[in-house]
């Protein structure tokens, strides 16, 4: 009888155990991971090195136009030690040695004071001044003779065509070249000197108010006891 009924409650047990489970019709999904870890190889390794060079170019480029923009930059400044007058003082200076003014008078077209560039010859005054008039000479004038500032330059024939006759360098008995009148040019033909000691010359007879005699000539930088003695010989005051 035992038996019997525990035959009976296996298969109760059996027959619960069918109705609780269900045939599953979906397959197991297995959870797949990705691995995302970066292997350098041959390939990422070349495309690293392009980068790295791009950029290393890139950034020479960039700070040789830096220094280049900074140099152009220092060429437009004035340096400190030099003002700003100084500097339009300096062109004044140039400005003024590049013209000299003379007074063409006598047997002219058209006498006055004209403005010519430094190194001018008598011939231009006298062209600037509109040529000779009607009977006029040019009598002792020396038309090839280079201008010196502030002279006079005359025509006249009632004055025996004097030469100079305002303290021209030339019109000196002892033709000697006037330290304080003379040109440029003038200065650069006197014996031992040469443009750059010419200008020299000039500069001191501006900064000094003008020679006061031969002997100041030894205060010009670069004049020394022998070239001294052989420009004092041809000049005076």
């Amino acid at each position: 009888m035992t038996n019997t009924n525990n035959k009976d409650l296996s298969d109760q047990i059996i027959r619960i155990a069918k109705k609780s489970l269900k045939a599953s019709n979906k397959t197991d999904q297995v959870e797949v991971k990705t691995n995302w870890r970066f292997e350098i190889t041959q390939r990422n390794a070349k495309s690293i090195l392009l980068i790295l060079t791009c950029s290393v170019l890139l950034s020479i480029l960039y700070w040789l136009n830096a220094r280049v923009v900074s140099d152009d930059e220092s060429l437009l400044t004035i340096p400190a030690n030099e003002s700003v007058e100084s500097v339009v003082e300096e062109n004044k200076n140039d400005i003024a040695i590049s013209e000299v003014v003379v007074y063409v008078s006598g047997d002219v077209l058209k006498s006055g004071v004209y403005k010519l560039p430094n190194g001018s010859r008598v011939v231009d005054a006298l062209a600037k001044a509109g040529g000779l008039a009607k009977n006029g000479k040019i009598g002792e004038n020396n038309l090839a003779r280079v201008l010196a500032d502030g002279e006079q330059v005359d025509f006249s024939s009632s004055q025996n065509n004097k030469v100079n006759k305002s303290k021209s360098s030339s019109s000196n008995n002892s033709n000697c070249v006037n330290l304080n009148s003379a040109s440029l040019g003038e200065l650069d033909s006197l014996p031992g000197v040469g443009p750059v000691l010419a200008k020299r010359i000039l500069d001191w007879k501006e900064s000094n108010g003008g020679f006061k005699s031969v002997e100041q000539l030894g205060d010009v930088d670069g004049i020394g006891k022998s070239k001294y003695a052989t420009i004092s010989a041809k000049s005076c005051v």
